[in-house]
């Protein structure tokens, strides 16, 4: 049996031999905790510098299916009747092959109004998919105006919000979509403007997701080729051609009840949308996409006091110069 004094003496030993290897240990430890400090930090950095030049429209842009190459205009005619409509400007082409069948002072710079929503669903529709969720914030809940009806802290699909930004012009629309698609709408802006210099839209400048900003511009030229290009966009094409469309309550937002505004789709035969607009300096505006006997048409009319009629009358002017006759009382004075 060992006494006292040698149990205290080996507990001893046994400490002086753990602590010896406890001061061999520590700067180990420290020299080892360092240089991984100094490569987690270098990750890191060279991580959030990656994040910092990362080109957000650049990575997310997907329209692979989507022919790049804006419509090209040709000019065949220059004596089209100024007085064929009452609008500042108009112009009917040929979505097939460019050709201006008429045109009326369609290289003015002009205000778009809300067909400026035009340009915001081509970018989000490039840039999310329609399943995405969207948070609706205070700002696009306070835009005014025009609006869908969605509330802040409400959460909605790409899809219904598209609904709502094309068939109601809903300026809250427009906003959410521009705030949950780039981060905040003036970096929304300037991919607006980037996607219009890569359409070749030169007389075309854009302030706001939603067309409440008079200071946004184009020409009836411009916008013309705005409206094909979208209307290539399967999922544009079936919105706009849709009259009336309800979203359903669910746990993350109300019942909306959705209407297209006023537009040919359920009047002049063979149109399939696109859409309208209206401020007091832009006057009423209309962009209209039609198909007759194989031949389809793009028109546009801007600061119109009738902007239907307008667009009635170009349109059978467009048809008639393939000697189609659409048939239809639109026109008719009782």
């Amino acid at each position: 049996m060992y006494s006292y004094k040698q149990k205290i003496s080996q507990n001893s030993k046994k400490m002086t031999t753990g602590g010896s290897r406890l001061w061999v240990f520590i700067p180990v430890l420290f020299l080892s905790t360092a240089i991984a400090f100094v490569f987690l930090r270098r990750g890191v950095a060279e991580e959030i510098k990656v994040e910092v030049v990362k080109d957000e429209y650049l990575e997310t842009l997907k329209p692979t299916e989507i022919r790049k190459e804006p419509l090209a205009l040709i000019k065949e005619e220059s004596d089209f009747p100024p007085e064929l409509i009452a609008g500042s400007a108009g112009i009917i082409v040929d979505a097939d092959n460019g050709k201006i069948l008429y045109a009326k002072e369609a290289d003015n710079k002009m205000p778009l109004a809300s067909l400026v929503k035009i340009m915001t669903a081509v970018i989000t529709l490039e840039h999310k998919s329609l399943s995405d969720y969207a948070t609706v914030t205070a700002e696009a809940d306070a835009v005014g105006e025009n609006e869908m009806g969605v509330s802040e802290g409400e959460a909605y699909t790409i899809e219904e919000l598209l609904y709502g930004l094309l068939l109601n012009s809903g300026n809250d629309a427009a906003y959410t979509l521009a705030e949950n698609v780039a981060g905040s709408s003036d970096e929304f802006i300037r991919w607006m403007n980037r996607k219009a210099q890569e359409l070749g839209l030169k007389n075309t400048g854009f302030f706001d997701p939603s067309g409440l900003d008079d200071r946004s511009y184009t020409t009836a030229a411009d916008l013309v080729v705005l409206t094909e290009y979208a209307m290539r966009h399967k999922e544009f094409r079936e919105i706009v051609a849709t009259v009336e469309k309800e979203l359903p309550y669910s746990g993350l937002h109300k019942y909306l009840y959705l209407e297209n505004q006023t537009n040919l789709l359920t009047t002049y035969p063979g149109v399939i949308g696109v859409k309208t607009g209206y401020t007091e300096e832009a006057g009423l505006c209309l962009s209209t996409y039609a198909e007759n006997s194989g031949k389809k048409l793009v028109g546009i009319v801007l600061n119109s006091i009738d902007r239907k009629g307008d667009m009635i009358i170009m349109l059978d002017y467009g048809f008639s110069r393939y000697g189609i006759i659409v048939e239809h009382h639109l026109l008719d004075i009782f």
